[in-house]
């Protein structure tokens, strides 16, 4: 379409639409959004895990996704992969959040989300103190969401939610949105139950890793129902079972372009996160996040 035709489509499609038949210039613009395929275009929104050097220090870790052409980070606050240590946001907040600042701005990165433990590890008190503390650089940092593990599965269920109710407050206070993981063996392990997670504790989404719902019980079965509630992403090619879960990106039987027309078109706004964790088998993780990239920049 020229764009003189374009402007007239404008002009006189929207403004007087009456006056042009429907594909006089192409598509008619009264055609509804539904019925038209949604644009895809996520690599803005393309961030990568820090786990992808979850073994290495905050600067090699930061140093390795900046290498990898990622301009935004989902950092980890984990206790086995302290890229921000919890600890020491607690000992001395300035100075924890002012050192991993500097090595943000050094890389040229900026935080899409943190990822933190999740809230059935160690005695909620003690848990709960330590989240303030993930909050708080969040806010400061300017982090869309914290992502936290879901409570195991075996975990008791009225209690969990009782605990993710005071965290949704607590992040919803700082201006910050809460998510759990989909994961095996997590009570979201199963898309019904995720599902009703997040109703039994309102505003709290999901942090959707596909790869979970093929290679656990699930088995690849529809996780629809899910798209509405999911604030954030892990993107990992993944199989049929717990050892194919880290597959090369481009193998296996998820198709991710689906994946993401589907959360498009229910309105996702969050990022699209590599997650391939280094050392969890033979594969190269920063080979498979630069693949997972190039693959975003071609949708």
């Amino acid at each position: 379409m020229t764009a003189l035709a374009f402007r007239l489509r404008l002009t006189f499609g929207l403004l007087l639409p009456g006056l042009i038949p429907p594909g006089v210039f192409g598509a008619d613009l009264r055609t509804p959004l539904a019925s038209q395929p949604p644009r895809v275009n996520i690599a803005d929104r393309a961030a990568c895990s820090s786990l992808v050097r979850c073994k290495q220090s905050t600067d090699d870790a930061l140093r390795a996704v900046s290498a990898l052409g990622f301009k935004w980070v989902d950092l980890a606050c984990l206790n086995w992969a302290p890229h921000v240590s919890v600890p020491k946001l607690m000992e001395d907040f300035e100075k924890e959040a002012g050192r991993v600042e500097a090595v943000l701005k050094a890389n040229g990165l900026r935080v899409a989300n943190l990822t933190f433990d999740g809230p059935d590890v160690r005695p909620f008190d003690q848990y709960e103190r330590e989240f303030a503390a993930v909050v708080k650089v969040a806010a400061r940092l300017k982090a869309r969401l914290i992502n936290i593990m879901a409570p195991s599965a075996k975990a008791d269920r009225d209690e969990m939610v009782r605990r993710l109710r005071k965290l949704q407050a607590a992040a919803s206070q700082a201006g910050v949105l809460l998510t759990v993981e989909t994961h095996c063996d997590q009570l979201t392990e199963r898309p019904a139950d995720a599902l009703w997670l997040c109703r039994q504790v309102p505003g709290l989404g999901l942090t959707l890793d596909p790869s979970h719902y093929f290679a656990g019980p699930n088995q690849g079965a529809s996780f629809d129902a899910l798209y509405p509630f999911v604030q954030g992403t892990g993107f990992r090619a993944g199989g049929m079972s717990w050892k194919e879960i880290q597959l090369p990106w481009g193998q296996g039987p998820i198709d991710f372009t689906a994946v993401v027309r589907k959360l498009e078109s229910a309105g996702y706004r969050g990022f699209y996160v590599a997650e391939y964790i280094e050392g969890f088998n033979e594969l190269e993780a920063e080979r498979e996040s630069g693949r997972f990239l190039d693959w975003a920049k071609q949708l």
